[in-house]
């Protein structure tokens, strides 16, 4: 590989069993054990399994939803001539199950001809650590199948499979690789999870995996920048299938999807610009959100290739500051303030909690009171993975200070997406890469401005002007700016930056 990862005498009844096999999995037995003593009967159930917890193969059929990573199954072989074997990868927080559990993806490509195998990568791990897991893993599936294998990767999978062809020779086992919504320029939901003030949430929760952090950003732009001049593609072709639709209000995935919405078309977890590949074709751009890109009704038409490629609309998105960012420990009660000027069209405030809270509400300025729209728990493969999701929508809310009141039985933390259309947020632009702003000095009083810089966790600066920020090499950034301001008005405003860049070793920056 390239890189680098007292004795007493008892009088026991007789025992009868009983042996049963589980269905489809093929992997278990379940032992049920019956005996009756002084008139009274005794039935216990034992289930045992021939495999340590880093198995390997582990038979034919489902998988299970605490097989360890490293695990591997295969589907039923086909009747009759075969197709190209076909390898299932999932992405973050998630397992192979994701290819089984409410997916008919196994069905579709059974009834194609299609042999199938399913790996268990880590679920929290960088994609360095899954490339090496997968390489290793490789040989046995290929010694199964006897050929090579077209890789169909969901989310992180992809990324996970790029650095396994290009970096730890796993291409002599692959043929190509279809990604189905995979975030290979990271996703600005990962450096949300990594912003100073989520660290009350990711440290209950444990959201700042390995995972994530290799998802920001600013890592992946460092990743592509080693990845793309090594690909291949005429060794391994890669192509990407994108995801342009998350939900509705009160969806599962409309809190990311409309986080993302200001970098851009999105699938609710990863925007359409992120998830195309250099090198590889698009396949299709299609109207589904990130959980129903790797659904099997939906996307095995694609895989096979009977439908032609389709148009692609980009939608740039803004690229102003549009959102105020808080978070915080929750003892009992708890309260977040925060800021809305005038102007402002619609309020959508998202309060992420470890827990689902006692209560919640939205207090406005002059004293109404606003409950909760909705609350969501966030699934896998999200990188919030364990989060409950409070939603309040507000419209044309009223100038003034608002204030979120929370209480729960025990102790919890919370991280506060308030979201702005309308208001200042396209008078204050930015420049991430060099971190100048620009204020329109027609709504904005330039010197009543000030910004508060964080890298990671660590409060950097607390000025008028944005200090120049230290550039240590080998080092991996994520800025958490706020910023304060009054309008042309007199109104005072908020605004909250969120982004990541890493430093290489020779000072180049990447985000």
């Amino acid at each position: 590989m390239k890189k680098k990862a007292s004795s007493q005498n008892h009088s026991y009844p007789t025992v009868q069993h009983t042996y049963t096999e589980l269905s489809f999995q093929k992997r278990s037995v379940v032992y049920e054990i019956y005996f009756s003593e002084n008139g009274f009967s005794y039935g216990y159930t034992f289930i045992f399994s021939p495999f340590q917890a880093n198995a390997g193969f582990l038979g034919i059929g489902k998988p299970g939803p605490g097989d360890p990573p490293g695990s591997w199954t295969v589907g039923e072989m086909p009747e009759g001539d075969t197709k190209t074997p076909l390898l299932f990868l999932h992405g973050l927080n998630s397992s192979s199950s994701t290819w089984f559990e409410s997916n008919d993806m196994y069905q579709q490509a059974y009834e194609h001809g299609h042999p199938t195998a399913y790996l268990n990568l880590y679920p929290d791990q960088s994609n360095w650590d899954n490339a090496e897991l997968l390489t290793e893993i490789l040989p046995e599936i290929y010694e199964y199948f006897g050929e090579k294998m077209m890789v169909v990767a969901h989310s992180k999978g992809g990324v996970d499979v790029q650095t396994a062809v290009v970096h730890y020779d796993a291409s002599d086992y692959i043929e190509r690789v279809i990604t189905l919504g995979s975030p290979h320029h990271g996703s600005e939901l990962a450096n949300l999870a990594h912003s100073s003030w989520t660290w009350w949430l990711a440290e209950i929760i444990g959201m700042r995996s390995d995972g994530t952090d290799a998802l920001q950003t600013g890592n992946m732009a460092y990743f592509r920048s080693q990845t793309d001049p090594l690909f291949d593609p005429s060794t391994v072709p890669f192509s990407t299938i994108s995801g342009t639709a998350w939900g509705s209000f009160g969806s599962v995935l409309y809190f990311g999807g409309l986080y993302l919405s200001i970098y851009g078309t999105n699938d609710g977890a990863v925007t359409l610009n992120n998830s195309r590949l250099p090198g590889a074709p698009e396949i299709a751009s299609l109207p589904l959100d990130h959980f129903e890109i790797n659904q099997g009704h939906l996307i095995f038409p694609y895989l096979q290739g009977e439908l032609n490629q389709q148009n692609i609309t980009t939608h740039s998105g803004s690229d102003g500051a549009n959102m105020i960012v808080r978070g915080g420990e929750l003892r009992n009660e708890a309260e977040q303030p925060f800021t809305v000027e005038s102007d402002v069209n619609e309020l959508n405030i998202f309060l992420l909690a470890s827990d689902e809270l006692a209560e919640a509400s939205l207090h406005a300025p002059n004293g109404k009171l606003y409950q909760i729209e909705s609350v969501k728990k966030e699934p896998e493969h999200s990188i919030f993975y364990g989060t409950y999701v409070h939603h309040f929508k507000v419209q044309a809310p009223e100038p003034g200070m608002w204030d979120i009141t929370m209480s729960h039985d025990h102790d919890a933390s919370y991280l506060a997406v308030a979201m702005f259309e309308g208001g200042i947020s396209e008078a204050v632009q930015m420049n991430l890469s060099n971190l100048q702003t620009s204020l329109d000095k027609n709504e904005i009083i330039l010197s009543e401005t000030s910004y508060t810089v964080y890298i990671n966790d660590k409060k950097m600066s607390d000025s008028s002007t944005i200090q120049s920020l230290p550039l240590q090499t080998n080092q991996s950034q994520t800025l958490t700016i706020d910023i304060e301001g009054k309008t042309t008005t007199g109104q005072p405003f908020e605004r909250t930056i969120i982004t990541h860049r890493y430093i290489d070793e020779k000072g180049i920056v990447y985000d």
